[in-house]
């Protein structure tokens, strides 16, 4: 190489150094983010697209933490639209999973907040349709699952105070971050129930199943959320 163009080759590489997160904040302003986050959820409801979807949320961990909040907001978007688009690519329900999903998958500890208060948020009368409440159990089971990423001891410990539908998913979070709260003997992975008592002969309501002649809020109504979210074994008192 040139003597002359050793210098300028020098600035560059100096330059690519420099460029952080704060330099992509600069570079991409809260339009541009929500731009990227809109994008990043409608990939997460593709198949078969996992490289994509990794890039996605590295260039979103990159514009740091003031993506945390556009991420948050447009959860709370999806939570103010009630009647599902035809032409939608998901219902708003199904969106609110993913950004609660995205927002535990920051890693970053601003969205602490945003999840606990997603998963404290009380459930729906479960007699106005099973539908609706399973899809209510799985986004904070979702937001369970986002704290335990962050380690977020202390928002899980209260959740699980609380009891309810939470109780199991929050001590096999506390468990899996060293905390047993309910002499948990197992966590298991793969199967995540929300509910103790589970009736063999019903199914999951989050299958598009036709109405069951049972109540939801029954002792023979139970939700079995993705299983993506952990559940404790806790022996009875």
């Amino acid at each position: 190489m040139k003597p002359k163009y050793v210098g300028a080759v020098t600035l560059l590489i100096v330059a690519a150094m420099a460029t952080g997160p704060a330099d992509a904040q600069i570079r991409c302003d809260a339009a541009c983010m929500q731009t990227k986050v809109d994008r990043h959820l409608l990939l997460m409801g593709e198949l078969d697209n996992d490289a994509a979807l990794a890039t996605s949320l590295r260039d979103l961990i990159v514009l740091g933490t003031p993506v945390v909040q556009i991420v948050g907001d447009t959860y709370y978007h999806w939570a103010r639209i009630e009647v599902t688009d035809p032409q939608g690519d998901a219902r708003p329900a199904e969106m609110r999973w993913r950004a609660a999903h995205l927002l535990g998958s920051l890693g970053m500890r601003d969205a602490v907040a945003w999840l606990y208060d997603i998963a404290k948020t009380p459930l729906p009368d479960p007699e106005r349709g099973e539908e609706s409440f399973g899809d209510e159990v799985r986004i904070r089971l979702r937001a369970v699952a986002g704290l335990e990423k962050l380690g977020a001891v202390d928002q899980l410990a209260d959740l699980y105070a609380a009891g309810g539908v939470l109780r199991n998913s929050t001590a096999a979070s506390l468990f899996v971050l060293g905390v047993n709260v309910g002499n948990v003997r197992r966590v298991d992975a793969r199967t995540a129930l929300a509910e103790e008592a589970v009736d063999p002969t019903d199914y999951n309501p989050n299958t598009g199943r036709p109405p069951q002649r049972y109540l939801p809020g029954s002792p023979n109504f139970r939700v079995t959320p993705r299983a993506d979210t952990p559940t404790a074994e806790i022996p009875k008192n």
